[in-house]
C-alpha cells in the first residue's frame, strides 16, 4: 500500500469542516492505564483488558479559524487539531486532535502536533502545549509520550456519569510539553 504524503494546513472552507465530520473517531485497545491512588498521590498501572475497550468519540463541532488545522492526504481530510490560548496561564491547549483510523501510524498525528506546536510558538507568551486524553486511550497516551509530552495531572470527576459513550472508570489524563 502506497501512502500519500500528509499536508497540514489551516481549515479554510465548509468543505474542510465537512471532511472533519467524516473522520473515523473510533479506536480499540487491549490495554489501559488503571488509575491507582494512595493517601498521598496517584499512579497509573498499565493493564491488559479483555474484551478490548472500544470507543467512538462524538462528532466534533469546530468552527473555521486560523487555529483549526486539518491534515490531508490527497483530497481527503484525514485528521484535525485545534489550538486554544489561555492568556491567564500562558498555556496553549490542543483541542480535539484526531486522525482517522486508517491513517494512524502514518505520520499525520505527528505532523498535526508539529504544526500546532509551531502555531503555539507564534504566541509570544505561550509557555507549553497542554492536552487532555483518557486513561483508557492507551494508544493516545503512548503517542503523546513518544512526542515528549509528560503526564502532569488527572481528574477523576471530569466526565459526568452516564455521559453517552463513557466507559466505566474513565479518567481524564493531562499532558504537557514545554515550548
Amino acid at each position: 500500500m502506497t501512502h500519500l504524503p500528509v499536508i497540514v494546513r489551516a481549515a479554510e472552507t465548509q468543505h474542510d469542516l465537512d471532511g472533519i465530520s467524516k473522520i473515523d473517531r473510533t479506536y480499540s485497545t487491549d490495554r489501559i492505564y488503571r488509575v491507582r491512588r494512595s493517601e498521598r498521590g496517584f499512579w497509573l498501572d498499565e493493564e491488559p483488558v479483555s474484551p478490548a475497550v472500544q470507543k467512538i468519540y462524538p462528532d466534533p463541532s469546530p468552527e473555521l479559524s486560523d487555529r483549526l488545522l486539518v491534515a490531508t492526504a490527497g483530497a481527503e481530510i484525514v485528521g484535525y487539531g485545534e489550538l486554544r490560548f489561555n492568556s491567564w496561564n500562558d498555556r496553549a491547549e490542543i483541542e480535539g486532535l484526531t486522525v482517522s483510523g486508517k491513517f494512524r501510524s502514518q505520520g499525520a498525528g505527528r505532523a498535526l502536533v508539529q504544526a500546532l506546536d509551531e502555531r503555539a510558538r507564534q504566541e509570544p507568551s505561550a509557555r507549553c502545549l497542554w492536552l487532555e486524553t483518557q486513561n483508557i486511550n492507551y494508544p493516545a497516551v503512548q503517542f503523546y509520550r513518544r512526542l515528549g509530552f509528560r503526564l502532569c495531572g488527572l481528574d477523576e470527576t471530569l466526565y459526568r456519569p452516564g455521559m453517552p459513550g463513557l466507559v466505566p472508570e474513565e479518567v481524564a489524563l493531562y499532558f504537557s510539553r514545554d515550548l
